[in-house]
């Protein structure tokens, strides 16, 4: 029984034995290998610590995605330390970092996680600078933005290469004095590290050589919040009531105090007495209010820059005048003299420097008087024109509604380029006409507006209501006058309504009219008279109204009824019949 039971043990036993020899074997040791930092851009230095079993001293290979990058060699006491730099031709993504070993100990691994990283050429400055901005281990081919820190939208975009890389420009945008964070982004999970940007405080100025009086502009970026305070070679400052925006910008106009020639300082403050400077000039100047004008026009001229005492010499049309100076400053005027139009020279010199500036004349041609519809002139008005700008010995030449008017003597453009004419405005109708000025190349049109107001209706006198007229007949009544000038319509016809008018005379100008011979009236009864009228007509063609008709007969005429007429007919008839008995009884007795 003992034998068969101890048969049974070692049958458990050898069994165990196969059982524990079919299992794989253990490694005899396991490195390890860590990474400090895991995670960085392209270039960036990176610790590597482990262990291992190998032999001590002997080589270990650091391998960065299967390829050798860096090397080390295990520790007396297994410990293995070494570093590598990232490969800077990778772009974002996971890599493999493992060890390999020539002491026969087994590899091991970890990964290191590639980030995008920028890099500015400058990091400080102001807001508007353009600065260059390299970067590495972005998308390749991808859209990346910047940021700045805190702000969602991007204030500039770039296009990365196909080795992820980028190198471009940027803008500094709109910030308050300090240090901004900017990032880049390719779209990715992560962006790069930020790299900072310092902002200081700038001015600029709308001119760099402003004159004395003048308001220039002054640009500011990157300053805190409160009211600017500006000042000039450290003189008091002056609140510009101008307030720094929440972007640390600001816009303010000053005046320029009266300076001497040379550089001068401009100075901001703000509230937290944040400051910068920028330094201008001001130079020998003068300007002209206006630039530009005809003969006769007044010209102001001022003058900065020059000596701070003493006087100036002003040279205009070869005419010279001396100024007294005041700080530098001076203000005169001059009327621009009878000369051609064209640019002229003024200058200003205190003897050491010299300024000048362009006057432009212009040519100008008026005319007097001038209406509108609302006060119009009338026919036979006198008008007066004058011109000055214009070009020597070159003839004037006037039309109203485009006829030629006739001006004695022929109006010539004078040395000095003025002229002068006058001539009555012709017969035309009521409203407004053209005249139109032309000498040389340069023409004036001016509209002028004729009266329409109709004269007053004459009064008649002769031949009075229902009278006979001697012939030949003569007519005549009351004067009438009109600015424009009158002239008379006579009408003589047959009945009351005038549907037989006998004469019309027109464009009569004394105020009676005497028939000719030619035109006798026939003797007429009072039963059948002839009929007259009269009215007048202003040269403008405005008419008046006629006068009423008024009657008269001319010639043999008794005013007796119609029977009394016929019985004297009848007693003529018998008186002749018996004359005619009479001479014949007579011859009878011879």
């Amino acid at each position: 029984m003992k034998h068969k039971f101890l048969l049974r043990v070692l049958g458990v036993f050898s069994t165990l034995a196969l059982l524990i020899a079919a299992l794989p074997l253990a490694p005899v040791s396991a490195a390890t290998l860590t990474l400090s930092p895991t995670s960085g851009p392209a270039g960036s230095l990176v610790s590597v610590t482990g262990t291992s079993v190998a032999t001590s001293g002997s080589l270990v290979y650091i391998l960065f995605n299967g390829a050798n990058i860096s090397t080390a060699t295990v520790g007396s006491s297994g410990v293995v330390s070494g570093s590598f730099t990232v490969p800077t031709n990778l772009t974002r993504g996971t890599y493999t970092v493992s060890f390999l070993f020539t002491g026969g100990d087994s590899a091991a691994s970890q990964t290191f996680t590639i980030t995008p990283s920028i890099t500015l050429a400058s990091g400080t400055g102001y807001v508007g600078d353009s600065v260059a901005v390299t970067g590495s281990g972005f998308t390749p081919s991808a859209t990346v933005s910047f940021y700045l820190a805190g702000i969602t939208a991007p204030f500039a975009t770039t296009s990365s290469n196909s080795s992820g890389a980028i190198s471009t420009t940027i803008t500094i945008p709109a910030a308050k004095k300090g240090t901004l964070s900017i990032t880049a982004n390719d779209g990715g999970a992560t962006g790069s590290a930020p790299v900072n940007f310092i902002v200081n405080p700038k001015i600029t100025l709308s001119s760099a050589n402003p004159g004395v009086g003048d308001t220039i502009t002054v640009t500011g970026t990157g300053f805190y919040d409160g009211a600017v305070q500006i000042a000039i070679d450290s003189g008091t400052a002056v609140n510009a009531g101008v307030s720094v925006g929440s972007n640390g910008s600001f816009t303010a106009t000053y005046e320029i105090p009266a300076l001497t020639r040379g550089s001068h300082t401009l100075k901001v403050n703000d509230a937290w007495n944040n400051n910068a400077q920028v330094t201008f000039d001001i130079a020998q100047k003068i300007t002209l209010t206006p630039t530009s004008g005809n003969v006769g026009t007044s010209v102001t001229v001022k003058g900065s820059g020059f000596n701070t005492t003493g006087t100036i010499t002003l040279t205009y049309f070869g005419q010279s005048v001396t100024v007294t100076l005041s700080s530098g400053t001076f203000t005169t005027t001059f009327v621009i003299p009878g000369v051609q139009a064209g640019a002229y020279t003024i200058s200003a010199t205190d003897g050491s420097v010299t300024s000048t500036a362009t006057l432009t004349v212009t040519t100008n041609i008026t005319m007097s008087p001038t209406n509108n519809a609302s006060t119009p002139g009338n026919v036979g008005q006198e008008i007066t024109i004058t011109g000055s700008g214009l070009k020597a010995n070159d003839t004037v030449l006037v039309t109203f509604d485009s006829a030629q008017i006739t001006v004695t003597p022929s109006p010539v453009v004078d040395s000095n380029g003025d002229f002068s004419l006058k001539f009555k405005i012709p017969a035309a109708t009521a409203g407004p006409h053209t005249i139109t000025v032309i000498s040389g190349t340069t023409s004036k049109t001016f509209t002028f507006f004729v009266e329409g107001t109709a004269p007053a209706t004459p009064a008649p006198l002769t031949p009075e209501m229902g009278l006979k007229a001697k012939q030949p007949v003569v007519f005549d009544w009351e004067d009438v006058t009109d600015p424009s000038g009158v002239t008379y319509v006579l009408e003589i016809a047959a009945d009351q309504n005038f549907t037989t008018i006998l004469y019309q005379i027109k464009d009569l100008t004394e105020s009676t009219y005497t028939m000719t011979d030619a035109q006798k009236l026939e003797s007429v009864s009072s039963d059948s008279p002839y009929w007259w009228r009269v009215k007048a007509v202003d040269g403008a063609g405005n008419s008046s109204a006629y006068t009423g008709a008024g009657n008269f007969t001319v010639g043999f005429s008794l005013d007796l009824p119609a029977w009394a007429t016929y019985v004297l007919i009848g007693i003529g008839g018998l008186l002749l019949l018996a004359l005619g008995f009479w001479l014949g009884r007579r011859n009878a007795d011879y």
